[in-house]
């Protein structure tokens, strides 16, 4: 199973933000995940330099990734939940092949990502 987690634990602005998502993009990348999941239930606010950076750096990383799923636990925060959908729009224009999911649940969210595991790994083993 190729599945990575991100769980967000408060607000991280600037280089600690950049870092943090550059390591998610450092995982999928060495591992060639195709699922992951993001906990944003505590990720706080996202500051307008953070998103614009965000749309030119993070989101075309995303898109060109070797995920194929993607579950998230949206913040409890509506201004972050705001920045995320427009980060969620901007993907959309990058002709992003990615499947995304909002769960509420996230053994709900994790039955969903091991369901892309399963067939990629049926269809491996068919060929």
């Amino acid at each position: 199973m190729r599945l990575g987690k991100a769980e967000w634990c408060g607000r991280l602005h600037g280089a600690e933000l950049r870092e943090a998502y550059l390591l998610c993009h450092e995982m999928i990348n060495r591992f060639s995940l195709i699922s992951w999941l993001a906990d944003d239930r505590l990720m706080g606010s996202i500051s307008p330099a953070d998103l614009k950076w965000s749309l030119e750096v993070h989101v075309p990383n995303m898109a060109k990734s070797s995920l194929k799923r993607f579950a998230r636990l949206p913040s409890k925060f509506e201004k972050n939940r705001e920045a995320v959908g427009v980060m969620i729009n901007k993907g959309y224009t990058l002709n992003l092949s990615l499947e995304l999911r909002d769960f509420e649940d996230e053994k709900e969210a994790m039955k969903w990502l091991l369901e892309t595991s399963q067939v990629s790994a049926a269809a491996a083993s068919s060929h």
